[in-house]
């Protein structure tokens, strides 16, 4: 059994680590708020080799503007035009994530951190509030062909568009006097 000054030593200590914790987190709470701030107001650009696709996204990787210079059509399919975008977007997020990852790196080291779970077996770790994720480039989903709508959207033949039998038909939904029959005369 600890006696009174054993105690009260503890007491202190234990009151000294708490009162580190809560100055630690108030920081990284305060470095967080700014980090957020920051972060907001990030975008990543990336452009294709030759200039002719530039790609900006906001902060989360959303395309906030896609431009294509007078060039981007020649000499490509539609379809090459299509993955260049892609890729480019793709380097733009890239760009932008990195500048996220760079701003939240003093947020995220747990280097001299003190943790609630080390002064309080059991309790959830503060460190795991911190972490960011990262998370791996899907792979672009395949283009979906006609068995992936169990037909083609398109008509394989055109059918002929049926017209009223008679004009006299078409203005009775206005007594037969629509202006549109009225030619010159008003």
């Amino acid at each position: 059994m600890l006696d009174d000054d054993q105690l009260a030593a503890r007491n202190a200590e234990l009151r000294g680590t708490l009162d580190n914790l809560m100055r630690e987190l108030k920081q990284r709470t305060d470095g967080l708020r700014d980090a957020q701030a920051a972060i907001a107001a990030m975008s990543g650009v990336a452009s294709s080799p030759d200039g002719n696709v530039v790609v900006t996204v906001d902060s989360t990787g959303v395309l906030d503007k896609l431009e294509l210079g007078p060039r981007a059509f020649e000499r490509v399919t539609p379809e090459q035009l299509a993955q260049t975008i892609t890729q480019v977007a793709r380097k733009a997020a890239l760009n932008v994530r990195e500048q996220v990852n760079a701003q939240m790196a003093p947020l995220t080291s747990e280097e001299g951190m003190v943790d609630l779970s080390d002064i309080v077996p059991g309790a959830p770790s503060l460190k795991d509030i911190f972490k960011v994720e990262q998370r791996d480039e899907p792979a672009p989903p395949p283009p979906p062909s006609d068995e992936d709508f169990g037909s083609s959207v398109l008509r394989k033949e055109a059918r002929p568009v049926q017209r009223a039998a008679s004009a006299a038909h078409d203005d009775d939904d206005f007594g037969g006097d629509s202006i549109m029959g009225r030619g010159n005369k008003w």
